[in-house]
C-alpha cells in the first residue's frame, strides 16, 4: 500500500470516479470521491488529502475556483484538473490558480498514473524542503543562541575581572598608606593627610558598593514589580534641591525647564530618583567652574522625554559606544581628579530599558554633553532587567 495520504476525486460524474479509482487502487492508492465541489472542499477540510483531481464542470462550482480555498486550508495539496472541455485558455487559468496539472478527457491509465505519481513526488519535495528549510531555521536560532550565550559568558567574566580589580584597588592603597604609617616610614605631621586619603579612599568604596547593590537589585526585580503612578518632574526636582548646593559651591548655573501639566507615569520612584541622581550628579561633577547644567523634562506624543544638558569636558567620540558599559569611565574623565565608580551610566541604562524607554548621549569633547532618555506612559510589559 503506498503511504502518502489519499487522494480525492471530485466529479459529479459516478463512472468517471469509479475508473479513476479502479486505475489507482491497485498501485496502492486509497481513492476518495465526491460528487460536487462543496462535497469535495468540506471532504478537504475534515481529511488530510495529498492529491485532488477536480473535474472543471460541475453543477454547483468549477473546479478550478475550489483551489484557492483547498491551498488556504493545506498549501502542500496537490491539484489536478481534469476536463473535456480542454482550451489554452482554461489551462492558463487553472496554473494560475494553482493547479499543479492538466488532464484532459479521456486520458489513458498510464496519463492518469504518471500525472498522479509526479503530483505526489511533487508534494514530497515541498514537506522535505520545508522540513530541510526549517531545520536549517533552528539550526541558526540555536547557533545566534549559543553565540549570544558564549558573549555574556564573556562579559560576565569581564564584568567580575573588573569588579575585583575595582574593588581591590582602594583597600590595597588604604593598606600600603598605612603600612607607611606603621613602619614609621611617615612623620607624625603626615598623618593627617594619609588619614584624609583613607577616608576618601573608603568614601570611593562605599560608593562602588552601593552602585553594584542597585546594579544587582535591578537584574534580579522586574521594574513593573514596583511600580506606581509617579510625576517625573517632582523627582527631578527632589535631585535638583539635594544637589543644589554642591552646584553653587562649583558656581555652576543649574536650571530646570519643565513642560507644565506633565502627566504621571508608571514606574518606581527609587529608581527615577537614581537615574536623575546619576545624570545630573555625572554632569555637575564633569562641568568647570562657572560652567551650566541644565535639566528638561517634556511630553512628546506617548512619552515622556528627559534631558540632562551641561557645559563640560565631553566625552571622545571613540568611546561613547561605550558609555552604558559596568566601570567604564572616559580616558579625559579618567584624567580628572574625580572619584567615579563606572556604574552610574549602567545604572541609568537598565532603569531606562527597564521602563520600556530608551536612551541617547549627544557629546563633544570639551564642547559637554546630553543625556536623553523617554520613559513610555502607556503600560509597559512586565519583564526582568
Amino acid at each position: 500500500m503506498n503511504t502518502s495520504p489519499p487522494i480525492l476525486v471530485i466529479d459529479d460524474e459516478a463512472n468517471i470516479c469509479e475508473a479513476i479509482k479502479r486505475a489507482l487502487q491497485p498501485q496502492g492508492f486509497w481513492v476518495e470521491s465526491a460528487s460536487s465541489g462543496q462535497q469535495g472542499l468540506e471532504k478537504v477540510r475534515q481529511n488530510e488529502y495529498g492529491l485532488v483531481l477536480l473535474d472543471v464542470m460541475m453543477p454547483d462550482s468549477s473546479g478550478i475556483d475550489l483551489i484557492p480555498a483547498m491551498h488556504a486550508h493545506d498549501p502542500n495539496i496537490v491539484c489536478i484538473i481534469i476536463t473535456g472541455y480542454a482550451t489554452v485558455e482554461l489551462a492558463i487559468r487553472a496554473i494560475k490558480q494553482g493547479a499543479y496539472d492538466f488532464l484532459t478527457k479521456p486520458f489513458s491509465v498510464d496519463e492518469l498514473t504518471l500525472a498522479v505519481q509526479q503530483g505526489i513526488e511533487h508534494r514530497r519535495l515541498m514537506l522535505e524542503s520545508q522540513r530541510l528549510q526549517a531545520a536549517e531555521a533552528e539550526a541558526r536560532r540555536l547557533a545566534e543562541e549559543k553565540k549570544h550565550l558564549e558573549e555574556l559568558d564573556k562579559a560576565k567574566q569581564l564584568f567580575f575581572r573588573l569588579m575585583t580589580h575595582e574593588l581591590q584597588a582602594p583597600l590595597s592603597a588604604i593598606q600600603s598608606y598605612l603600612q607607611l604609617m606603621l613602619e614609621e616610614y611617615l612623620t607624625p605631621e603626615q598623618h593627617k593627610d594619609i588619614l584624609q586619603k583613607c577616608i576618601r579612599r573608603l568614601e570611593e568604596e562605599k560608593k562602588r558598593l552601593g552602585d553594584l547593590i542597585e546594579l544587582g537589585r535591578l537584574q534580579s526585580i522586574s521594574t513593573t514589580t514596583e511600580a506606581v503612578p509617579v510625576h517625573v518632574e517632582q523627582i527631578l526636582q527632589q535631585v535638583v534641591s539635594e544637589l543644589e548646593n554642591e552646584a553653587t559651591q562649583k558656581h555652576l548655573n543649574l536650571t530646570l525647564e519643565i513642560q507644565a501639566g506633565l502627566p504621571a507615569v508608571k514606574s518606581s520612584p527609587k529608581q527615577l530618583k537614581s537615574l536623575w541622581e546619576n545624570l545630573l550628579s555625572n554632569a555637575i561633577k564633569y562641568t568647570p567652574e562657572g560652567g551650566k547644567v541644565t535639566a528638561r523634562l517634556r511630553l512628546e506624543g506617548d512619552q515622556i522625554v528627559g534631558e540632562v544638558r551641561d557645559t563640560g569636558i565631553g566625552i571622545p567620540a571613540s568611546e561613547q559606544r561605550q558609555l552604558f558599559q559596568e566601570f567604564f569611565r572616559a580616558s579625559n574623565a579618567k584624567a580628572l581628579p574625580v572619584c567615579g565608580t563606572g556604574l552610574g551610566l549602567a545604572i541609568v541604562k537598565r532603569i531606562v530599558d527597564g521602563a520600556g524607554g530608551s536612551i541617547r548621549v549627544e557629546s563633544e569633547e570639551g564642547q559637554g554633553t546630553a543625556f536623553i532618555f523617554t520613559l513610555p506612559l502607556r503600560p509597559c510589559p512586565s519583564h526582568t532587567n
